[in-house]
Formats: structure tokens, C-alpha cells, sequence
């Protein structure tokens, strides 16, 4: 398995991750009907924008296709004293476990230490399993607020980081 850049060519295997991943994620918690609606082409017009304007992307390639990518930058929020975050690490269901989040989440924690952000932050959907995947670097418990999907009120949880040298030492 390799982690690369994303390019433009990657934007269609992107969105077919993203889709794919949210429907095996997320089927116990957000409405049926919206996973059913989310729309491969619409995602890789949009992917095709943030590679464009030069995001932090990078794809997990094994055996020649894209099993997962993730994705950060500066931190959203101002409220919280976190200069940078990390905005989506979604991996094809097939694909987890395997290492490819690791390396998904260290390539991105080390990029943004390259352009001097010093923290980051994560929010993960109440119920995700990957909340498990990130307790294994040792983030903080940052706060937690409610968020609306679909018209389904849901709790999301975020996980920060305040020194990303800390977060980095654990991708060794």
C-alpha cells in the first residue's frame, strides 16, 4: 500500500470512497434514504474543486486503486484553540484495519506541521467506529456538540491534539 498526493485523475475514486464509505459507516446512524441519495458525481465535481484549489489530500493506493483518503488544513472553527484540522479520513469498508488509516492520519498530521500548524483537531459522528481508531494516539477530548443530518439530530465528538509533534511521534 502507498500514500500519494491526490491529482485531479483521482477525484471519481475519491468520491466513490467517500459514498461507499459513508453507506458501510454510517447505516445505523444516519437516515437510510440520504446514504441512498448521496451522488458519486456531484462528490468528484466537488473533490475535483479542493484538489484544484491545492488541498491537503492524499489517497491510500493498493494494488493500483484508491482504497481510502484523507484530507486537512486550517481548523474551521475559531473556537477552539486549534490552528489545524483534520477533516475526513474515509477508508472502503474492505480496505480497514489494515494500516491504511495510520498512514492516512500521520501523512496528514506531518503536512500540516510542514506549512507551521502546531495542533489539530478532529470531529468524529457519535457512533462512528473510528472513534476507536483515533483513542490509539492519545487525542484529547475537545468538546462535543450536536449536529442535523438528514433532519436526524446526531452528537458529534471532537479529538484534538494540542501539539501535532506528539501525534507524529505515534506514527512511527
Amino acid at each position: 500500500m502507498k500514500i500519494r498526493n491526490a491529482t485531479v485523475d483521482d477525484a471519481l475514486a475519491i468520491a466513490t470512497v467517500h459514498v461507499n464509505s459513508w453507506k458501510s459507516t454510517y447505516q445505523q446512524l444516519i437516515p437510510e434514504d440520504y446514504l441512498n441519495e448521496l451522488d458519486i458525481q456531484i462528490r468528484e465535481a466537488r473533490w475535483k474543486k479542493f484538489i484544484q484549489a491545492g488541498s491537503t489530500i492524499f489517497v491510500a493506493v493498493d494494488q493500483g486503486e484508491i482504497i481510502g483518503f484523507a484530507n486537512g488544513g486550517q481548523n474551521r472553527s475559531t473556537s477552539y484553540h486549534y490552528d489545524g484540522e483534520l477533516y475526513a479520513i474515509y477508508l472502503l469498508e474492505e480496505a480497514q484495519r489494515k494500516g491504511a488509516g495510520k498512514k492516512l492520519l500521520c501523512s496528514v498530521a506531518k503536512e500540516l506541521k510542514n506549512e507551521s500548524y502546531q495542533s489539530m483537531l478532529v470531529w468524529v459522528l457519535n457512533g462512528n467506529p473510528a472513534a476507536n481508531f483515533y483513542q490509539r494516539f492519545y487525542p484529547l477530548k475537545v468538546d462535543e456538540k450536536e449536529t442535523e443530518i438528514a433532519g436526524k439530530k446526531l452528537l458529534e465528538t471532537a479529538f484534538g491534539w494540542p501539539h501535532l509533534d506528539d501525534l507524529i511521534k505515534n506514527c512511527t
